[in-house]
């Protein structure tokens, strides 16, 4: 359980590559968890396992083993919280089987107009602001940062283009709202290293737990990319072990 709502998760089947890498990767900056799914072969245990999740199918792609009829026939209605659309750039197909559909030839800002009417609708955005990785309860990595002159150890527990939370075995409340930088962060192949303002602590599980707030634009685009391939890479396993 995360430490807040954090809304819901998003899959598009077979994306194109453009849309994919411009108009998913702008509503994931919007704040929507989104994932771009390759594959119809755990389908449906991905849906088990996410039975609140919003899903896109593209009705263009030349499925061999997957039926989209007998899917919105058979399979739907047994996972009643899911929801599916339909979404194409040649013509519309099973559009009137699903619960709406998206023609992907308009302007990116219509397209992404109509996406987060639906996502909204749907309560995909959640109470967070952006996307996160981690959370609260979880150790990502362990990493060093400068403080006060002072150079510690943190564990990284989650993070978004904004901030993290970690904890630290020093007590770091008389230092709250001083900066904190160099913090070098690895998960998984992915590195960066950032700094930020202390600017909260908390509680968790009984323990001190640490907000940051980064403090600048400078490499935005790098931690979104950073949490982006992050969960990504996150979900790809857990499909994997499906």
């Amino acid at each position: 359980m995360s430490q807040f709502d954090m809304g819901k998760k998003v899959f598009f089947i077979y994306p194109p590559v453009d849309f994919a890498k411009n108009t998913l990767r702008k509503l994931f900056e919007k704040g929507f968890e989104i994932y771009k799914i390759n594959s119809t072969e755990k389908l449906i245990p991905l849906l088990e396992s996410f039975p609140d999740a919003v899903l896109f199918l593209n009705t263009d792609y030349p499925y061999e083993d997957f039926d989209l009829k007998s899917f919105n026939d058979t399979i739907l209605p047994a996972h009643k919280g899911v929801q599916a659309y339909t979404f194409f750039n040649e013509s519309v197909t099973f559009g009137d089987q699903f619960k709406d559909y998206i023609s992907l030839n308009q302007s990116e800002d219509e397209l992404l107009e109509q996406l987060v009417t639906i996502l909204d609708e749907n309560g995909s955005h959640g109470k967070r602001e952006y996307v996160r990785f981690g959370s609260y309860s979880r150790k990502l990595c362990d990493f060093s940062f400068e403080c006060e002159g002072m150079t510690l150890e943190g564990s990284l527990h989650d993070i978004s283009p904004r901030a993290l939370s970690f904890s630290c075995h020093t007590n770091l409340e008389e230092y709250l709202t001083s900066p904190v930088k160099d913090m070098e962060l690895s998960v998984g192949a992915y590195s960066i290293k950032v700094s930020g303002i202390l600017e909260q602590k908390r509680e968790f599980a009984g323990n001190p737990l640490y907000i940051s707030v980064f403090d600048g634009v400078e490499y935005e685009e790098e931690l979104f990319n950073f949490v982006f391939t992050s969960l990504e890479k996150e979900m790809d396993e857990l499909i994997q072990n499906l």
